[in-house]
């Protein structure tokens, strides 16, 4: 009987380690020009695209970074999900690797043609590219074993 009460408190105080069942990754859509540009009609076109191609995920957490551009490219899905779009630090792609293999669910995060590489690569070890006139990229991560797994989509028609 003690070894039973035993396994049961040892299970009951283990660490439980959470990861999340998806980090997608996204450069903002297609922009106007000038600081702080929000998108153009095409921008916005994509941005609904993307927000019906990640319904079938579930996300519960999305995050841009504060510019126009990317917080307008969530804003679709944040509304057809009910929920707000959280701001993360750019000048930090270290920490937030981190903070998001913390997460629980699918999370969503948009970028830019510099910051979402460097997010995929610290997440999976694994170089990609988007050229300053692409915008279709999804990187969609998973974890299988605590190894990550990554998928390459396009949010073109």
């Amino acid at each position: 009987m003690r070894t039973l009460i035993f396994i049961a408190l040892s299970l009951l105080t283990m660490p439980v380690v959470a990861a999340p069942d998806n980090i997608v990754l996204l450069r903002h859509a297609e922009k106007q020009k000038g600081i702080d540009p929000s998108l153009t009609a095409k921008g916005i076109a994509r941005a609904e695209r993307f927000a019906q191609m990640m319904l079938p995920l579930e996300p519960t957490k999305l995050y841009a970074t504060n510019y126009n551009r990317t917080k307008a490219t969530l804003a679709p899905l944040a509304d057809m999900i009910d929920t707000h779009v959280a701001t993360y630090d750019a000048g930090n792609l270290d920490g937030f690797a981190r903070e998001l293999k913390l997460k629980t669910g699918t999370v969503v995060v948009a970028g830019h043609s510099n910051t979402t590489p460097v997010l995929v690569k610290l997440l999976t070890n694994r170089d990609v590219e988007i050229d300053e006139d692409e915008f279709h990229k999804v990187f969609i991560v998973t974890f299988v074993d605590d190894e990550p797994r990554l998928e390459i989509k396009s949010s073109d028609k």
